[in-house]
């Protein structure tokens, strides 16, 4: 009997096993294998986990001593994950000019379909989700309009990543972690292996 195992499936499940299971993979496939599979942050494939990203980043795991709520926990993790993202070398900083790009995991919470099948007083309420010093479809904004100058902060800056690809990842790889985060009445879908 033949069994053939895809080297992707084989690194997720050496990430997530304990030591004494690592070790009997080690003595089956040999350790090269699972070289790329622990947590750097030279490649951000490697983190998979918010545990993979405290790894990386040589911090203790959050323990929780003070019963906070899930959502700030949440955000929390989703930050130690953001920095072990960025990489050993990339040190983010707002630009005042605004010359640099920065991406932010986006999220679509309804199909075109479900918002074409919404009432008018569902689709008032979802379209009217924006306002200055409101929330842009659930995520919380600031707005300073009317003075000598504007300025918006739509979404947190320490959750943003330096390529369109990462901030994908970040989205999809985590999306257990956003939920919680968003705390909005949507199910989790895909992600990624």
């Amino acid at each position: 009997m033949k069994v053939e195992i895809e080297e992707s499936k084989l690194q997720t499940a050496y990430a997530n096993a304990c030591d004494g299971v690592k070790d009997f993979m080690e003595s089956l496939f040999g350790k090269k294998v699972f070289e790329a599979a622990k947590p750097t942050l030279d490649d951000y494939k490697t983190i998979r986990t918010y545990e993979d990203a405290c790894k990386a980043l040589g911090e203790p795991i959050f323990e929780d001593p003070n019963n906070l709520p899930n959502h700030i926990i949440a955000l929390m993790k989703l930050e130690t994950i953001s920095r072990a993202l960025w990489g050993r070398n990339f040190q983010p900083k707002p630009d005042g000019e605004g010359s640099k790009v920065y991406w932010y995991p986006w999220f679509a919470l309804w199909t075109k379909k479900e918002v074409e099948d919404m009432n008018p007083e569902q689709r008032g309420a979802l379209l009217s989700a924006y306002a200055v010093g409101g929330a842009g479809a659930g995520f919380g904004c600031l707005g300073a309009i009317g003075r000598s100058s504007g300025a918006l902060a739509h979404f947190g800056f320490r959750l943003c990543q330096e390529t369109e690809e990462k901030a994908k990842y970040f989205g999809q790889q985590f999306i257990e972690l956003w939920a919680e985060y968003l705390k909005f009445n949507f199910t989790v879908g895909n992600r990624l292996k």
